[in-house]
């Protein structure tokens, strides 16, 4: 009877913990997640409050539920803390699945590689990648039929690249285009007017 009666408090006990580890865990990431974010955005010009920042992220890398979240935040802290190479090789060995939309893992890592450029004072190489950046983003903008975040997202990311490159008359004589092509989101593209 004691033997039956310890089986069955050793199963229930590892359903309870089975059921409730994972649960915990994803609590965890998420205070690390909000701690690292709070340290972060409270001492952006810190490289140490960044680094710890950094540190912390880490430890939430192996969380799904916020997996998106996680990688948008290191990617964020590895480009403030000028780490381009290293920015590189984290997007590199991600899953497309980690990104928030299909087109960020390519940008990710080709804003890594102009900024690492820009780094170095490679102006022209520099300019390079951006314009393929532009290129590609405008590619992919063209070819997807865009739900209403991810087609302003894109062109969020589209005319950041153009202010970089582009002449400010250009810039506004597209989105006057912009405007007649997509009238519903006339407001949204005079955002963008300078």
């Amino acid at each position: 009877m004691t033997k039956l009666l310890l089986s069955f408090l050793a199963v229930a006990q590892f359903f309870f913990y089975s059921c409730h580890i994972p649960h915990d865990r994803e609590i965890i990431c998420q205070d690390n997640f909000k701690k690292a974010s709070d340290l972060a955005y409270s001492n952006p010009t810190s490289k140490s409050a960044l680094d710890s920042a950094l540190l912390i992220v880490n430890r939430c890398m192996q969380c799904d539920s916020i997996k998106k979240s996680v990688t948008d935040l290191k990617i964020r802290l590895l480009i403030t803390l000028g780490k381009f190479t290293e920015g590189s090789h984290y997007v590199d060995s991600l899953e497309l699945s980690a990104f928030t939309y299909p087109y960020k893992q390519k940008f990710n890592h080709d804003n890594f590689v102009a900024l690492n450029f820009a780094s170095k004072k490679d102006t022209i190489n520099r300019n390079n990648a951006y314009r393929q950046m532009i290129s590609d983003l405008e590619n992919y903008i063209n070819s997807n039929n865009l739900k209403q975040k991810e087609f302003q997202e894109a062109f969020i990311d589209l005319f950041t690249l153009k202010e970089k490159l582009v002449d400010t008359i250009v810039i506004n004589r597209e989105i006057e285009s912009l405007k007649i092509k997509y009238p519903d989101d006339a407001n949204f593209f005079d955002f963008f007017k300078q």
